[in-house]
């Protein structure tokens, strides 16, 4: 049977569109992506943290005024796409909120150009960071998609992990510029832990320091906020890379019920803390690829 030309043209021309968006998914750089974003970024301003100079009620505002600043960035387009405004945010910022910023601005692209969904639901997840009080507190950590993001431990090698970003990658022997990296300044992970959400940008000459991009307490520059910073890397007890491979995968989200949008790990070990080895179980980190 030989079919008319507009019946041939109806039914490939949707397969030929699935399958431009699907191989350039595979093809494209998207760590240079990430990296091309960070121009679009605030530059320093004020790196927010917990104030002991302030009265009781009051110590914690500039950390909940980063989180409802990083809420007035993020807007859903009359289209469905992810509308970032990065000048929305541009005042105050930890770490977890610039790295975000980003995140959710090359995810934004990422819509423009068909590889993600312009998915009205999807771009409201991703824009509902969560009330200001409950996220400082730690009650979001590790529930929604920026809860996991800003969870302690591994938040964001756990949403990669979950949603098939890309892969996580433990140890700095396989970074690549433009991954995210999740650096543990001490042994512990979750209760007790101290660390930074930055994005790697490369090694010096001797190898024996990074330098990333974040919002820091204290830029190369002299800043604080948004910026980037050089790490000697005998300071790092651990470190987790996340990178960003399919983008396209971020849709799994609206498949997962209100409880799988709960991480119980990113949870958990806000109270009992984790192994090293649990860690890289949970978020399938692989030593290298």
């Amino acid at each position: 049977m030989i079919y008319p030309l507009a019946v041939i043209r109806r039914c490939f021309l949707p397969l030929i569109a699935v399958f431009v968006i699907f191989s350039t998914a595979f093809s494209q750089d998207f760590n240079e992506l990430v990296v091309e974003k960070i121009a679009k970024m605030p530059t320093a301003g004020v790196y927010a943290s917990y104030r002991k100079d302030l009265p009781d009620g009051q110590r914690f505002s500039d950390l909940q005024e980063t989180v409802g600043d990083l809420r007035a960035a993020l807007k859903v387009a009359p289209g469905g796409k992810l509308k970032v405004n990065p000048g929305s945010a541009h005042k105050l910022s930890f770490c977890s909120s610039a790295t975000y910023l980003l995140f959710c601005e090359v995810i934004s692209d990422l819509q423009k150009r068909g590889i993600v969904p312009s998915n009205r639901n999807l771009s409201r997840e991703l824009a509902d960071v969560g009330e200001k009080e409950e996220v400082i507190a730690g009650k979001m950590d590790g529930v929604g998609i920026f809860g996991h993001w800003n969870a302690d431990g591994p938040g964001t090698a756990m949403l990669f992990h979950r949603l098939g970003l890309g892969a996580n990658l433990y140890g700095l022997k396989n970074a690549k510029r433009g991954d995210f990296l999740k650096i543990f300044w001490n042994e512990n992970i979750g209760i007790e832990e101290r660390g930074h959400l930055v994005v790697y940008l490369g090694r010096n000459e001797s190898g024996d320091a990074i330098q990333v991009w974040s919002s820091n307490m204290k830029n190369s520059d002299g800043s604080s906020g948004y910026g980037t910073m050089w790490v000697e890397t005998s300071r790092i007890k651990r470190a987790v890379l996340s990178r960003l491979q399919h983008p396209e995968n971020l849709v799994r989200w609206l498949s997962f019920s209100e409880r799988e949008k709960t991480s119980n790990y990113l949870v958990r070990i806000r109270e009992t803390g984790s192994s090293g080895a649990e860690m890289k179980q949970a978020v399938g980190a692989l030593d290298s690829l």
